[in-house]
């Protein structure tokens, strides 16, 4: 089963504001078939979140936080679950509901065995950990009169993806009401994208979509560009260049500047919502230059106004 967490709208937040707002809530969306398998709370808890990695037969340094602490697990099926999209779209929501990351691991860059047993993770069979497969975030989330961390643990076991989040209210502030959704799975999982980007050195981002003479992206959440941001921010060497395509509706001029402006809407979309570094990403049009699809149909011209990933040398 492919995983594609439902669309979403991202915008810059503004979290810290002068005058009092209520609380907001925390939306989590989750693939359809998803379970919860814990849900449990303490009025009155310390619970460690990592700040570091675990160097070998050590212990990963850590932050206490004392408060009302809030827990689950959840099992997502699916032969092939992947942790790293899995992580990347729960990040991207994260994000966009104005959670700021604090740290971020992976399996062994975290210290494998050492940092996931120091660290209060529920353990089997109510959340599975493969020490050669999960990824740790840890993120912060402050309003008036408020403030709630976050641990997010996700790993695999057998032929399902698991999701360990704990989340704790700082003092007597009970962490936000969770309001989880469900979407269906996408059969294009984007996470294939990254695997032909490095085998071909290029990828579609599918989940994108224009309209013929619109440039600007329409608001919602795009898997595929939360997916490409996580893998740029794994590697500050990586490189990408955002080529976008027309439709071929009108003059080459023009085309070729709405390509440009497609494609600079992505890139600007990757640095603002998904907080990707400027420096990683170039952004250029070729017009209907280059169509992967006939121009004389409908279906042709929405599938030739697209923009593509180039991967670029280091």
């Amino acid at each position: 089963m492919k995983y594609h967490f439902r669309a979403m709208r991202i915008y810059p937040i503004a979290i810290f504001i002068l005058c009092a707002q209520p609380v907001v809530a925390l939306d989590v969306v989750w693939p359809s078939g998803a379970t919860q398998i814990v849900a449990r709370s303490q009025s009155t808890a310390d619970f460690n979140i990592a700040t570091g990695t675990a160097d070998r037969g050590g212990v990963p340094p850590s932050r206490s936080v004392s408060g009302i602490l809030s827990e689950e697990v959840w099992r997502l099926p699916g032969e092939g679950a992947d942790p790293a999209a899995i992580i990347a779209a729960l990040r991207a929501q994260l994000t966009a509901q104005g959670y700021g990351v604090t740290f971020a691991c992976a399996d062994r860059a975290c210290g494998g065995f050492d940092f996931r047993f120091a660290l209060p993770i529920a353990p089997a069979p109510e959340m599975f950990v493969d020490l050669g497969n999960f990824h740790y975030l840890a993120a912060r989330r402050s309003t008036p009169g408020a403030v709630e961390d976050i641990a997010l643990t996700v790993s695999v076991g057998g032929q399902a993806g698991y999701v360990h989040l704990a989340r704790i209210g700082e003092g007597d502030t009970a962490p936000t009401a969770l309001i989880p959704s469900f979407t269906a799975p996408n059969a294009a999982d984007q996470a294939d994208m990254i695997a032909q980007l490095i085998e071909t050195g290029h990828a579609v981002l599918a989940d994108l979509a224009f309209e013929t003479g619109a440039s600007a992206l329409s608001g919602n959440r795009y898997d595929s560009l939360a997916i490409l941001a996580a893998w740029l921010a794994g590697d500050r060497a990586r490189r990408v260049a955002l080529v976008g395509h027309s439709d071929a509706e009108g003059a080459l001029d023009r085309n070729i500047a709405l390509s440009e402006a497609r494609a600079a809407a992505v890139r600007q979309s990757l640095i603002n919502d998904h907080g990707a570094a400027a420096d990683q990403i170039s952004a250029a049009g070729v017009g209907y230059l280059s169509p992967r699809a006939t121009n004389t149909t409908p279906d042709g011209r929405e599938a030739n106004r697209r923009v593509e990933v180039v991967l670029l040398a280091q």
